[in-house]
């Protein structure tokens, strides 16, 4: 149980660091164009990293699409998220899609 303590607190010391010292040299490194559009990918990027294996895996293998009622629940949440850019209602909105989905699949 200790172990977890030093854990967590050296992860959670680890971010905050990492987030304050970003915010302070982000604000006085003057970055050209061409890194700020290549900065601009990248956390496109780390979100589809994260969120392709919770979509598509179960236990390290492929889940059918027809059996997937997380993937099913995402494809609508992520429209709602594009059109209307409003978080509360795109939370709210794959919390319902996702228990109703699950409900109809399961």
């Amino acid at each position: 149980m200790e172990n977890l303590f030093w854990i967590i607190a050296v992860t959670g010391v680890g971010t905050y660091l990492f987030r304050a010292g970003s915010l302070v040299l982000g604000s006085r490194v003057k970055w050209n164009e061409r890194t700020k559009e290549w900065l601009s990918y990248v956390s496109p990027a780390v979100l589809g990293a994260m969120l392709g294996p919770v979509l598509l895996l179960s236990d390290n293998r492929w889940v059918s699409v027809t059996d997937n009622a997380v993937l099913l629940a995402a494809l609508p949440t992520m429209l709602i998220a594009w059109k209307t850019r409003r978080f509360l209602l795109t939370v709210t909105s794959g919390i319902l899609l996702y228990a109703l989905i699950g409900h109809l699949i399961l």
